[in-house]
Formats: C-alpha cells, sequence, structure tokens
C-alpha cells in the first residue's frame, strides 16, 4: 500500500504546476477554492506533472532537453482541450491555416515547458533530492522573479483585492505543504516518490479521460477542420520522438546536486509577488495601457525563448 506521504508528494507537484501554470499569469485564481479548480485545475496539472516526470525519470535524465520536450507534450493540451492553439476567445493577432501563431509559440513552446513543468518539477527536486534542476535566473535571483510573477498575474486579474486575495490564498496553501514536507520528510529522493510504472498503468488512462471529457466538454465548436488538426497531430509524433530519442541519450549521464534552501528564504518568494501582484494591480488602475504592455512583452519574449529552447533541444537530440 502506498504510503501516505507519496500521495502528499504529489499533492505539492500538482499545486505547484497549477501555482506557477495558472494562477501566475491570472488564468485561474483560486485553484483550492473553486470547484472548477479541485476537479478540473489541481488533477489536469497534477497529472501531466506526475506522468510526464514519470516517464523522464524512469526512462532517461533529467536534464533541459528531457524535461523541455516533455513540457511541450504538456503544452499541447492548449489544443483539443482549450482550444487555444486553434480558436482562443480572444482575437488572435496572426493566424496561418487555421493555427494562432503566437498562442502556440508562447503556450506550447514556452509557457507550460517552463512554468508548468520545468520550474515547479525544479522546485520539487529542491523539497526532496536537492538536485540542481532550476534554471540559474530562478535560484539566483528569485526577489526579480517573483516580481515579475507578480506583474504577469495583474495582468489578468480583475482588481488589486483579486491579486492579494488569489496569491495570498494559494501561495499559503502551497506553503504551508512545502513547510509540513520539509519538517518530516527532508531528504527523501523524488526518484522513489514519483508514480512507478505500475502506477503509471493507472494515471495515464486517467489522463486520456480528462482529455476526452474535457475535450469534448469545452467548446467543441471550436475544433478546426483536419488540416489544423493534422499540425498538432504530427507536432505530438515529431516531440514524442525527440523525447524518445533524447531519454536514450541522457541515460549516460550523472545529475547535478545543489544545497537546501531554508524555509526562512523560501518565505520571501510569496512576500514579494504578494505585494508585486498586488502593487502591478494598483498601478493598472491609473496606467490602463500597463496590462497590455506585460502581456505584449510576455508574448514577444516567450515566443522567443519558446523558438529558440525548441531548436536547442532539437539539435542536442540530433547531435551524435
Amino acid at each position: 500500500m502506498m504510503p501516505p506521504k507519496r500521495y502528499v508528494f504529489w499533492f505539492i507537484i500538482a499545486s505547484l504546476s497549477a501555482l506557477l501554470g495558472e494562477v501566475a499569469i491570472g488564468a485561474t485564481l483560486y485553484p483550492f477554492f473553486s470547484l472548477w479548480g479541485i476537479i478540473v485545475i489541481l488533477p489536469l496539472y497534477g497529472l501531466h506533472t506526475l506522468v510526464l516526470a514519470s516517464i523522464v525519470y524512469r526512462f532517461g535524465r533529467p536534464r533541459f532537453e528531457t524535461l523541455y520536450l516533455a513540457g511541450v507534450i504538456f503544452g499541447l493540451y492548449e489544443a483539443y482541450i482549450t482550444k487555444v492553439i486553434w480558436n482562443p476567445e480572444w482575437e488572435s493577432p496572426i493566424q496561418v491555416g487555421g493555427i494562432s501563431v503566437f498562442e502556440f509559440l508562447v503556450v506550447v513552446f514556452f509557457w507550460h515547458p517552463f512554468m508548468s513543468f520545468m520550474i515547479p518539477l525544479g522546485g520539487a527536486e529542491l523539497l526532496s533530492s536537492g538536485r540542481k534542476l532550476l534554471p540559474e535566473f530562478v535560484l539566483k535571483k528569485p526577489v526579480l522573479f517573483a516580481i515579475i510573477l507578480g506583474a504577469l498575474e495583474s495582468s489578468n486579474s480583475p482588481s488589486p483585492i483579486h491579486s492579494f486575495l488569489s496569491l495570498a490564498s494559494t501561495l499559503a496553501v502551497v506553503f504551508l505543504l512545502v513547510g509540513w514536507w520539509r519538517k518530516h520528510y527532508e531528504g527523501e529522493s523524488l526518484d522513489e516518490l514519483l508514480p512507478t510504472l505500475k502506477e503509471l498503468k493507472l494515471l495515464v488512462p486517467l489522463l486520456l479521460t480528462y482529455y476526452v471529457a474535457l475535450g469534448l466538454g469545452i467548446r467543441r465548436e471550436a475544433i478546426p477542420g483536419l488540416g489544423a488538426q493534422a499540425f498538432v497531430w504530427f507536432l505530438y509524433a515529431l516531440t514524442f520522438y525527440l523525447l524518445y530519442r533524447a531519454l536514450k541519450k541522457s541515460r549516460r549521464e550523472g545529475m547535478e546536486r545543489t544545497v537546501f534552501l531554508s524555509l526562512r528564504k523560501l518565505l520571501v518568494f510569496p512576500a514579494v509577488w504578494i505585494m508585486s501582484g498586488v502593487s502591478f494591480s494598483i498601478l493598472e488602475l491609473f496606467i490602463h495601457e500597463l496590462k497590455y504592455i506585460i502581456l505584449a512583452g510576455l508574448w514577444f519574449f516567450g515566443a522567443a525563448v519558446g523558438l529558440v529552447s525548441f531548436f536547442r533541444s532539437v539539435l542536442w537530440v540530433v547531435k551524435g
């Protein structure tokens, strides 16, 4: 029988993924305090992260390329589930062949690989084995990263009070879980905490069930013709193939380790994030264009970083 601590850690991973993937951009304000958050957001993000992380850890090594390619597969849920890649609920600036270009580049190649998958998993590593998976920028500039996250959250938040309540409530739950874990289970190995191959046989069908249920239940009419769908099928096949090759190649490599962060230092991060989110929300009451500037910056930065990251991963896979 699975020890309760593993369930707790799975929930921590799901919480970190939902926090950075949804709350950080104001897409879901209250994942722990809304029915949609509890039955859809937390399970969907948690299942993606646990399944894909288990594949990376069981069949290869967690390095940038393997994690990034797994994160691209994560991001492709924005096709059939939300339909954002095809038909976002806002006016897309550029559409080619039924594909919303900026939405595709940002959510598939940047946001989900980094924010929903790699950074939450890096945080989980610090809680367990202490391996160094977080990007250098996050490790060395956590305060600046928190300020940026606050600006991003404010761009989709209805008001300063919503920014405060959303960030404070979500971060409080997450850091209470983290504090409890650090007190009782510090030093546990992430390799042992992730789902086993036997458990994946249950989790993968459950994830696919979410795909079917949400794909047919959310804006079913927004699913495009076969041409646009075929592009997504091709990208799925290509990314799975690249990930397969990357996992085989990564098996020969070791893993870098780092020191644990103190809980006191960790608490600075949510405090700055909350203050930043509220401050930017207040500024946007007086400078209405600010939120559009923030989002435009995200679109251009995310598209550029996503393209570079994808081609970097492809080059690493095909090199010898």
